[in-house]
């Protein structure tokens, strides 16, 4: 049986935002109306403001007076500072084990690969699901509660990614299976050195896009 996971109703209210603004339906810029969250997803107004509050504290979405919330306009270098961060946690954990992955987490790994090949526009919102599903087995395997927290708390660079540039959903759905795939590769090698490198190009990978855009 796999793990049960408790999230309350304004983080799930919180989620379903996020995946709002990662398929576009939210775009930098639109202002957010708080009736119309609550009469979509069925809920009362409270979850939905804390919800927001929430995402304006992660960068995501902005309060003006006079106008009310709105998603955030991202830029390059909000990317960077939470892909540097992720990265520096995954870095971390891997010393901390001194990279020695099991057969088995690396078929775990190997099975978030083979999902991503069948990533399409109609599931795209799964781009993020299937990379972190490998990516915490990185950071699980150190076995400190409070790094995996940090680390988790950053999922949504993903979505900071695709609003500071990558708004091609094909393009980006390309690159998946590619870039994790070479990723593993690495890791399969258990060079703690070479992995902490990989890991960092692997993250910098997609500032170096933005940046030449």
């Amino acid at each position: 049986m796999g793990k049960l996971t408790f999230k309350t109703l304004r983080e799930k209210v919180a989620e379903e935002i996020r995946l709002k603004i990662f398929n576009q339906e939210l775009t930098p810029g639109m202002r957010i109306i708080e009736q119309e969250l609550s009469d979509e997803l069925g809920v009362s107004r409270g979850p939905i403001r804390e919800a927001l509050r929430q995402l304006e504290q992660e960068g995501m979405v902005e309060y003006a007076r006079n106008v009310g919330c709105s998603v955030r306009e991202v830029t390059t270098q909000d990317v960077y500072e939470t892909y540097l961060l992720r990265s520096h946690y995954e870095i971390l954990a891997v010393r901390l084990y001194e990279a020695k992955f099991t057969d088995e987490e690396i078929s775990r790994m190997e099975e978030a690969l083979e999902l991503m090949k069948s990533l399409t526009i109609e599931n795209y919102n799964k781009v993020i699901t299937y990379g972190s599903m490998l990516h915490c087995v990185i950071v699980e395997k150190a076995g400190l509660a409070r790094l995996t927290k940090a680390w988790a708390d950053l999922e949504y660079g993903e979505i900071l990614s695709c609003n500071a540039g990558y708004r091609d959903k094909q393009s980006v759905i390309k690159r998946q299976y590619p870039i994790h795939k070479a990723l593993v590769d690495v890791l399969k090698t258990r060079d703690v050195e070479a992995i902490c490198q990989a890991l960092s190009d692997h993250y910098m990978l997609t500032i170096k896009r933005l940046r030449s855009k």
